[in-house]
């Protein structure tokens, strides 16, 4: 298995986008600068940032700090925490003496007072009426501590000579710039390169408030902020802290980012060819040695950059790399081939989902090895391919198996249906079934190797326990777009979840296929559908939008029981389903519901239904 944190080795090619950042941050012409490094979720942020910083690293005149606003989230202001992690940062690394020292000092004051100013909002009338020592009356004692050692001469002073705090916020800020840029000429700093990242598990408000005291208080001479988070994300961000701000969202939170982030930098989805390196060279990782690895890993990326459109690292050309590849290296590579197709589209070439996926496989194996048992990682992998992104599929070939000694015998129609190319078969098939083989995602898995028509799939299965039994992971493994839309599509404002159902069509399959998850969890907790708009007809949206998800659908509803049904269900999947092929499996469906005795009305309806069809 593979550690899933940030690494500062290279599986995947970002050179170049390493050689993007550091050419602006060499260029002193360009100083003070701030970089945003933007990618969705998983796609190598942090991994990029650590390859930037690494390449500084022995460069004593540059200094390097690290920022993360999650970790302080919560406990004390967003800006203050940053400026004052970097003015303690220079104080540690540089050890300012004399007139140094006094500016730092000087900084630090100011920081102080700039945390007592965010207490004035929290604490209201103590502050406002009384100034600094108004906060005494609400404040606990640790905070007096902290204030009895600050002079507070020079605050009172002002606040007495100029009423008007716009201006004396103004001066505030351009005292602290100067005195910052002087600190760093004090400590003969040459450079200064702050690295932000984790801004996409921050609040707002932290977001925001990180952004600003960029701009407002750090943005000096010989400084460099490369700040890695989801560009969504923060235009989402602007969009909910600033709702009074008139415009459309997007075009908001656009100009709003373009003013506080002057260089973009852009992590591109991996392609097919890209994500079978990146996986390939996953796997030789994990059965080389690690000197060995590093030369492979650097003679692959070599190769790749002579030719970057038509090369790719797998098993028919290991051997130009790799001394001898042993049997567990081809078995993997072998593997490989079957499941990058399907994981580039379904998890949109993103690296980290792509590497989660593998380690699970490699768990589930492990578990059963440790058991006894040796399972066929392919079979495992197939079975794993279907339960990502086909769970209602998934769901119900576990049920089959459980009551059959772990055989599906509706696999051996399906494959002869797909593979023979014999239609009789299609119609022995049940509803539900004949339904999966309308979605052409699941005949393409069903024709691809190995075929499970004869296998016993129950310890395959019971090592698949922990989806079953396990609901909320969906969200999980959502994207932070797919977050945002989830929430919205649950919303009570219909326009809201209109412009969330349009934006659905751009999401990833994997995305897509946890958000429907989502939906049916919550649905299925919530038991009788009522209301004008209840979580089913919200569900039948979202695959109304997404509409490789209808057999899913179609399986969901068709196990549920008869008296939770809506009413109107009858005419949502008569209209989401006419002119498809999956109105036959409607038609049979509403056929069913006409003969229900537990939910009458529905049956009335249903009959009505038919008689117009």
């Amino acid at each position: 298995m593979w550690n899933d944190n940030e690494t500062n080795s290279d599986f995947i090619d970002y050179q170049h986008l390493v050689n993007a950042v550091t050419s602006i941050v060499n260029n002193n012409s360009l100083l003070p600068c701030s970089i945003g490094v933007f990618g969705d979720w998983g796609s190598g942020k942090s991994s990029l940032m650590k390859m930037v910083e690494e390449t500084y690293l022995e460069d004593k005149d540059v200094l390097i700090i690290n920022f993360n606003g999650w970790l302080f989230e919560g406990y004390e202001d967003t800006k203050t925490v940053l400026m004052g992690r970097i003015v303690n940062e220079i104080i540690k690394k540089r050890k300012p003496q004399d007139k140094a020292l006094k500016i730092a000092a000087k900084l630090l004051r100011k920081i102080d007072l700039l945390k007592i100013g965010q207490s004035a909002v929290k604490h209201g009338a103590g502050f406002m009426l009384m100034g600094p020592a108004g906060l005494a009356l609400t404040t606990t004692s640790d905070v007096l501590g902290k204030l009895s050692n600050a002079n507070y001469e020079d605050y009172i002073k002002k606040q007495n000579e100029n009423a008007d705090p716009d201006e004396i916020l103004k001066n505030d800020i351009q005292e602290f710039h100067l005195a910052f840029e002087e600190l760093i000429e004090e400590t003969n700093i040459e450079k200064i390169i702050v690295f932000i990242d984790d801004l996409d598990r921050c609040s707002h408000d932290t977001v925001i408030g990180t952004l600003e005291a960029i701009k407002l208080f750090l943005f000096a001479k010989k400084t460099a902020f490369v700040i890695g988070a989801d560009e969504r994300l923060i235009k989402h961000a602007v969009r909910r802290r600033f709702p009074e701000i008139p415009g459309d969202n997007t075009e908001v939170g656009r100009d709003y980012l373009e003013k506080l982030i002057q260089y973009p930098i852009r992590i591109p989805p991996l392609s097919d060819l890209e994500l079978t390196t990146y996986v390939n060279l996953l796997f030789t990782n994990l059965y080389t040695d690690v000197g060995e690895f590093e030369h492979i890993r650097i003679g692959v990326l070599e190769e790749k950059n002579k030719d970057q459109f038509g090369f790719t690292f797998r098993l028919e050309n290991a051997g130009d790399f790799i001394n001898e590849v042993n049997d567990d290296l081809k078995e993997a590579l072998l593997l490989s081939a079957q499941l990058v197709s399907v994981l580039a589209v379904g998890l949109n070439g993103n690296p980290r989902q792509t590497k989660r996926f593998l380690n699970t496989l490699l768990l589930r194996h492990q578990m059963a090895k440790s058991k006894g048992e040796n399972l066929d990682k392919r079979i495992l992998a197939k079975l794993m391919l279907l339960e990502y992104f086909k769970s209602e599929t998934f769901k119900s070939f576990y049920q089959k198996q459980a009551k059959n000694q772990g055989i599906i015998s509706e696999l051996k129609l399906m494959e002869e249906v797909v593979l023979k190319d014999d239609e009789e078969k299609f119609e022995e098939l049940s509803v539900e079934y004949q339904s999966y083989l309308q979605d052409s995602w699941i005949r393409k898995w069903v024709s691809s190797e190995p075929n499970l028509s004869d296998v016993n799939l129950q310890s395959y299965f019971y090592y698949s326990r922990d989806k079953l039994s396990v609901s909320g992971t969906n969200i999980q493994r959502m994207s932070s777009q797919a977050q945002d839309l989830y929430i919205k599509i649950l919303n009570d404002s219909e326009t809201i979840r209109t412009l969330a159902l349009k934006e659905s069509g751009s999401l990833s399959d994997g995305d897509s296929s946890a958000i429907f998850e989502s939906l049916a969890d919550k649905m299925k907790n919530e038991g009788e559908q009522s209301g004008e708009s209840p979580t089913i007809k919200r569900l039948i949206d979202f695959c109304n939008v997404r509409n490789e998800l209808i057999s899913q659908l179609l399986s969901l509803i068709d196990k549920l029981p008869h008296q939770v049904l809506p009413l109107s269900i009858n005419t949502w999947l008569l209209e989401i389903s006419e002119g498809t092929s999956h109105q036959p499996t409607v038609i049979k469906m509403v056929q069913d519901w006409s003969l229900s005795s537990t939910n009458k009305r529905l049956a009335g309806i249903a009959k009505r239904k038919l008689k117009s069809i």
